[in-house]
């Protein structure tokens, strides 16, 4: 009965449609896949259409496309009429076939009575055929054990393991299945990871430890060279997998859960960089006022006077029986010392976080303290560090708008006391340090970009003394000549200035994260290393009317729309790229901004013309399908010497091997024009000797070379083309091409002594980068993708 219901009730539509001489039916598909339901149309086009005389079209005008919950459309025609079949979503879940007829009523009633008997033998009377299919996902972000949960908290079904150790001092883990679990399809399998993954030590219970801070025995803070045991075995296999098995008949399930994944499950943090500002204020008031006496004379020294670490010496007086033979050499010296104090930056560290992670920045040092242990017969001494510095430890939490940033904050400033650490000297290794304590704990919320201080952290000290000659010093004005007053009054703060920044997620080149544009983040002409460059603020052209483009936007729109009532889009390799946010044709303005960076920086002087070739058909007619290679040095030299000439190279831009030859060499069509000297004329030429066919595709690619500046160009394509060797991996889109990022660049002894291959490749790059054409390039590429994806969503009837 259930599986008669929806024929039943897309048969009484038909009746009421007919009745009411409306030429339209609706009927359900047997089938809850839009894959499986186009398997059926398919069908239908050839066991029912064909035979009636109907012919797909594609540009016919529809009545039903841009209908509400279309999935796709296809168009039919006969001299008698038009007849339109869409896939609609269906009312109570699935889908729908919907038949509309223009101007043949016959014509629909002739492919209803057909179309109706081809769905109910498709019903079948058995459970369908399950063809098993496996996908391996690697999760980038979250864990397997909390992916899997929420997974099984969705409904999907899931299998599991259980570790079991073989022995308490094993490394390795046995697993074991978990059973009594459902297997309705897809099924969600978790991929146990690696037993050992690290050089740590292992503790009792199986798991890694972290050493001690001193690796071990032996003096602490020193390395220990001892080494790690390497337990087991070595797996370098990913970490982090759910293996996921899905019916191949329907491809969609899989496709909904991979994309809750992506979309929604495993994604990544935000990220929050901060910036620290610790700054100590120091108001201090020191005065110095009195005299310092010094003599000596053979037997004779008397001094009174401070020491140079700003103590004061007690007085002495030294003689023999010789003392008042000879007359005494008497110094002195008044001082007078007035000292005020300013700020100054102790710490301006930043650290890139995670979203609701916590960072830990540490600036200090060790203070060695003597510890000794004496018992009945001997002493023991050991040195121990004393940490002091700057702590920061900071765990910040972003808002779902992304405008606030809650952070937890401890700060911990602690330092020798200055009056302590003059009485050590660098020597004296056996003092006790008094450490000046400072720490704060609070929870603030802030907006991003907004500083906030942490001030208050005081510290004062107050000294003062005076020291001076015996009896005499205490006589009225008298004794002020031989007396010393010292008065020094100190009060630091310090203050801490924080600055949350949040990373936009969809940003590459967030100006926090990108380093100055300086040399000193190059490396060139090193002995080890290739050459790398970091790309300047300067070098990236402001595209922003291309990414801003009501075509653009118009076409991300449409894209998006579709995807989310069709999923197996996404796996079309003509649409994946436009929902990662890339522009079609925009590798073209990335090699182009390459290319300047190149001439920039004079990478082109080192192409030797003489090593520059290309290969031509041979010269002998006798000796078919042969080829000959010239230099462009032999070339080049003749064509220079008569003005208003100019080289042709062209190349096919499609070719395909021939019969008994499966290698094709890039041959060269190689000719000689008069070219005209106005620049607008030379645009112009160039353009038409790299044309397209009527579908956008190019056609040939052509070299144009009528002077020094196009050979020059022609140098920094070859330069560009073995740039681009170099970073194969460098993705040629304008999101990721930004300030700072790093690019690998030849050598200059390699691309000297290098042979340089002028192939289709190198043409079209000469094209393409060359100036005025680089933009109509782009619009030719964007144009042509433009017609590709308009041919995937036409079907759909978008």
């Amino acid at each position: 009965m259930r599986r008669t219901l929806p024929w039943l009730l897309g048969l009484c539509c038909w009746i009421a449609a007919v009745y009411a001489q409306e030429p339209m039916g609706v009927v359900a598909s047997p089938f809850r896949s839009l894959n499986k339901t186009r398997a059926l149309l398919d069908a239908a086009d050839l066991r029912v259409l064909l035979p009636l005389g109907y012919a797909a079209q594609a540009e016919t005008q529809s009545y039903l496309a841009g209908r509400p919950g279309v999935q796709e459309l296809r168009v039919y025609a006969r001299p008698q009429g038009i007849l339109e079949i869409a896939i609609a979503a269906g009312v109570a879940g699935g889908y729908d076939f919907v038949l509309y007829g223009r101007r043949d009523p016959a014509g629909l009633e002739e492919v209803w009575a057909r179309f109706v008997p081809l769905i109910q033998s498709s019903r079948g009377s058995g459970p369908e055929p399950v063809e098993v299919g496996h996908q391996m996902y690697n999760l980038g972000h979250i864990e397997a054990d909390r992916a899997l949960a929420l997974l099984k908290a969705l409904g999907y079904s899931s299998i599991e393991f259980e570790a079991k150790a073989a022995a308490p001092e094993s490394y390795e883990e046995i697993f074991g299945l978990v059973a009594g679990k459902e297997t309705k399809l897809p099924l969600v399998v978790k991929v146990a990871n690696a037993s050992k993954t690290s050089l740590l030590a292992a503790d009792g219970r199986g798991k890694a430890a972290m050493p001690a801070s001193g690796g071990g025995k032996g003096i602490e803070g020193a390395p220990q060279l001892g080494g790690s045991h390497l337990h087991g075995t070595t797996s370098d296999e990913p970490q982090e997998r759910l293996l996921v098995v899905y019916d191949r008949n329907d491809p969609e399930a899989l496709e909904r859960l991979v994309n809750l994944l992506q979309s929604q499950i495993d994604v990544a943090a935000q990220q929050i960089v901060i910036e620290a500002l610790v700054i100590e204020v120091n108001t201090n008031q020191l005065r110095d006022l009195g005299v310092g006496l010094n003599t000596s004379q053979k037997n004779i020294k008397t001094t009174f006077e401070t020491s140079d670490k700003g103590l004061d010496l007690p007085f002495t007086f030294l003689f023999s029986r010789d003392t008042f033979s000879d007359f005494l050499s008497f110094k002195g010296r008044l001082e007078a010392l007035a000292e005020t104090g300013n700020a100054k930056i102790l710490s301006s560290p930043s650290v890139l976080v995670l979203n609701d992670r916590q960072a830990r920045i540490q600036v200090g040092q060790q203070i060695p303290v003597v510890r000794s242990t004496t018992t009945v017969s001997t002493t023991t001494s050991s040195v121990e560090y004393f940490p002091i510095g700057i702590v920061l430890n900071l765990r910040p939490r972003i808002n779902p708008e992304g405008s606030e940033v809650t952070m937890q904050i401890e700060t911990i400033i602690s330092s020798i006391s200055q009056s302590n650490a003059q009485s050590g000297s660098s020597s004296q290794v056996a003092f006790a340090p008094v450490v000046d304590n400072r720490q704060v704990e609070t929870f603030v919320r802030v907006a991003d970009g907004t500083p906030f201080i942490i001030g208050g952290l005081f510290s004062t000290d107050q000294q003062g003394r005076k020291v001076g000659l015996p009896l005499i010093s205490d006589i009225p004005i008298l004794g002020a000549l031989f007396s010393r007053q010292h008065f020094e009054q100190g009060r630091r703060e310090v203050i801490v200035v924080i600055t949350p920044h949040i990373v936009p997620l969809e940003d590459n080149s967030f100006s926090y994260l990108i380093p100055k544009d300086s040399k000193l983040f190059d490396r060139f002409d090193t002995q080890l290393f290739r050459n790398a460059y970091r790309v300047r603020d300067d070098e990236i052209w402001d595209l922003k009317f291309i990414q801003e483009s009501p075509a653009l936007q118009e076409l991300t729109r449409r894209v998006r729309q579709a995807c989310q009532e069709d999923l197996m889009l996404r796996q079309d390799e003509r649409i994946s790229p436009l929902l990662e946010g890339r522009i079609p044709g925009e590798d073209v303005l990335v090699r182009r901004m390459l290319g300047d960076i190149v001439g920039k920086l004079e990478f082109d002087e080192e192409v030797d013309l003489n090593k520059v070739f290309f290969f031509v058909p041979a010269g002998d007619a006798s000796q078919q399908d042969t080829q000959e290679d010239r230099t462009l040095a032999e070339v080049l030299e003749p064509i220079f010497k008569t003005p208003d000439r100019a080289l042709l190279l062209s190349f096919e831009a499609q070719t395909a091997p021939r019969p008994g030859r499966p290698f094709t060499y890039p041959v060269a069509a190689l000719r000689d024009t008069l070219l005209s000297a106005g620049e607008q004329e030379r645009t112009t030429l160039l353009r038409n000797l790299n044309p397209v066919d009527g579908e956008g595709r190019p056609r040939q690619w052509t070299i144009l070379l009528a002077n020094q500046d196009d050979v020059r160009h022609l140098r920094q394509v070859l330069v560009l083309k073995r740039l681009l060797e170099l970073n194969g991996k460098l993705p040629l889109s304008l999101q990721a091409f930004h300030p700072g990022l790093q690019i690998l660049f030849p050598s200059r002894e390699d691309m000297r002594a290098r042979y340089h291959l002028v192939d289709r490749e190198v043409a079209q790059l000469f094209y393409e980068t060359a100036p005025n054409q680089y933009y109509p390039a782009f619009e030719r590429n964007f144009n042509l993708s433009l017609r590709e994806v308009d041919k995937v969503l036409g079907r759909r009837g978008n």
